[in-house]
């Protein structure tokens, strides 16, 4: 028998988390025009070009093809321990490119995505990019957003691996006092161990855990690129330990075709309890934002579908906001009273 997603029956509020995984098709999605300066998002295929990386791979004697996979040519000038100035000026290059990035003024996929969740959600990005920081940063004045999690690292989060506090480029560790420092971008793909670097570890006992307890798990913009197996194989060991997972969902936003994004994340798939889409703003989270748990659990387990409460488009974060506010003060009644949602009849009763 499947086990229910942890529910407060009184209420009928959902504890369980609806967990977000971001790869690279998320950030392009988010800044579908380039940045607020209007520079691109590069994804793995035109990487080199968009960082402009050809000079520094012709001078290690690997030509001029800008369309090779990055991580391929960094994995072989890492394992022929003949090019460490190179690789030095790899990492630089590529660290200054997105620490530039900036998020344009007007509401993004990020800010919709980070305001569509709770605190007990969890959203873990790939992206090396600080999107996703700069979205949490300014709408971080509503306080009850989800917890990020940096699974190969970000340019717009800092660490001190010798207290294990993570925060904000630019911050101090609020034990030693120290700046924090930079976490580390790249790895060899042919010795990607999440567990060789202390931070990255973290990230992913974080993820492995929101994963084994989610009701809700969203897939957007990632692939499980053959250089990511053994991310795949770790949060499908996690979904595997979900008591839940019979009776949650996936969802995966990708450009590809529905047969070939199921067949990729056929792992995951529980009969039909899956959707794809090739827009974010056809998900359960943007359908009911912040709500997106009870919302499925309303259709799925008492037949009872909740009507929609779609995000309108906004032209501005503080509109966006303000139509937030209501459901975070709804959140924080209940937390502190235990008041059912207005939105919905309670589980339970």
């Amino acid at each position: 028998m499947p086990t229910l997603p942890a529910i407060d029956l009184k209420s009928g509020v959902i504890l369980s988390p609806h967990v977000v995984i971001l790869g690279a098709g998320a950030s392009a999605a988010t800044c579908p025009n380039g940045d607020r300066n209007g520079v691109r998002l590069p994804v793995m295929k035109d990487f080199i070009s968009v960082v402009g990386l050809e000079d520094l791979l012709a001078k290690a004697g690997y030509g001029s093809d800008s369309k090779s996979n990055f991580e391929d040519v960094y994995d072989s000038l890492s394992r022929s321990g003949e090019h460490a100035e190179v690789l030095n000026d790899l990492e630089q290059r590529v660290y200054k490119y997105f620490a530039a990035l900036a998020l344009p003024d007007n509401p993004t996929p990020y800010d919709y995505l980070l305001l569509g969740l709770r605190k007990k959600d969890v959203v873990a990005t790939f992206n090396w990019d600080p999107l996703l920081v700069q979205a949490f940063r300014r709408n971080a004045s509503l306080r009850e957003l989800p917890q990020m999690v940096f699974l190969h690292g970000n340019v717009g989060i800092g660490v001190c691996l010798e207290d294990r506090v993570k925060g904000f480029m630019g911050d101090t560790c609020h034990k030693c006092g120290k700046p924090l420092g930079p976490t580390k971008l790249l790895y060899p793909i042919g010795q990607k161990n999440y567990d060789s670097d202390l931070f990255i570890r973290g990230e992913w006992e974080i993820l492995r855990e929101a994963i084994s307890e989610a009701y809700m798990m969203q897939i957007f913009g990632y692939s499980a690129p053959r250089t990511d197996v053994e991310a795949k194989s770790i949060m499908h060991s996690a979904w595997d330990t979900n008591q839940t997972h019979e009776l949650a969902e996936i969802e995966i936003v990708d450009l590809k075709s529905s047969e070939e994004v199921r067949q990729t994340w056929a792992d995951f798939i529980v009969r039909q309890h899956y959707g794809v889409s090739d827009q974010i703003q056809h998900t359960w989270l943007f359908r009911h934002p912040r709500r997106s748990c009870e919302a499925l659990a309303a259709a799925t387990l008492q037949n009872s579908p909740l009507p929609n409460n779609p995000y309108p488009t906004f032209t501005s974060i503080q509109e966006l906001q303000e139509w937030v506010s209501p459901l975070v003060a709804e959140e924080v009644e209940y937390e502190n009273k235990g008041t059912p949602f207005s939105s919905r009849v309670p589980l339970g009763r």
